[in-house]
């Protein structure tokens, strides 16, 4: 019966403390804090619009990249993911989405879609190739290749392929941080589609 009575009292004392300490600890290590790559255009639009209507294709994103766990590369053969640290969207979806508001809000096309591709005059292609944080140099490393078909004439329509790299320096006030990585990866971007929408003015003239 002591034994019993023992056994019980233990149990009791570790479903308490189960349920408090541990149990708070553990909910603490499984939160995962959700990001995402934003850019703001702070140009003003064109004053005439050089094309119809275009349409952006899905993004493609290379392996290992096309997950939504942020990569660190940790030296120059190991790269890591981290369980606790994501972006909000896949990364396909998050580059998309900033290069519809970008583009959309430049007024180069009358019409900017990633919704209906009927009546398009010109599609978008773009390819995520590099997209991850380089511990050892403390960079944001994004890297895409974007191409630029015009849909209403025959043969040869192919009237931008360029490739854009970035490699923004991650900012060490506070620590080299998460929150600070996407602030580069922020940058890298915002300086990407500034270079391409010239390209893309530049080769619909």
């Amino acid at each position: 019966m002591r034994t019993y009575t023992l056994t019980i009292m233990t149990m009791a004392v570790v479903f308490i403390f189960l349920s408090t300490g541990c149990v708070k600890i553990w909910q603490e290590n499984l939160d995962i804090k959700t990001y995402m790559v934003e850019v703001e255009r702070d140009l003003p639009p064109v004053e005439n619009s050089l094309a119809d209507k275009l349409w952006i294709d899905t993004v493609s994103v290379l392996p290992p990249f096309n997950v939504r766990n942020l990569i660190l590369r940790e030296s120059d053969v190991e790269f890591s993911t981290s369980y606790y640290t994501e972006l909000l969207m896949s990364p396909s979806e998050n580059v998309r989405n900033e290069f519809y508001v970008w583009m959309d809000r430049s007024g180069i096309f009358k019409e900017v879609s990633i919704a209906h591709r009927s009546g398009m005059s010109h599609q978008l292609v773009v390819n995520v190739i590099e997209f991850y944080g380089d511990k050892v140099n403390r960079k944001a490393i994004l890297r895409l290749k974007v191409t630029l078909f015009d849909e209403k004439t025959r043969g040869l329509n192919l009237l931008l392929n360029e490739e854009y790299v970035q490699q923004v320096d991650v900012a060490e006030e506070g620590g080299v941080t998460i929150d600070n990585l996407i602030r580069a990866y922020n940058a890298a971007l915002t300086q990407i589609l500034t270079e391409c929408e010239q390209d893309l003015v530049d080769a619909l003239k």
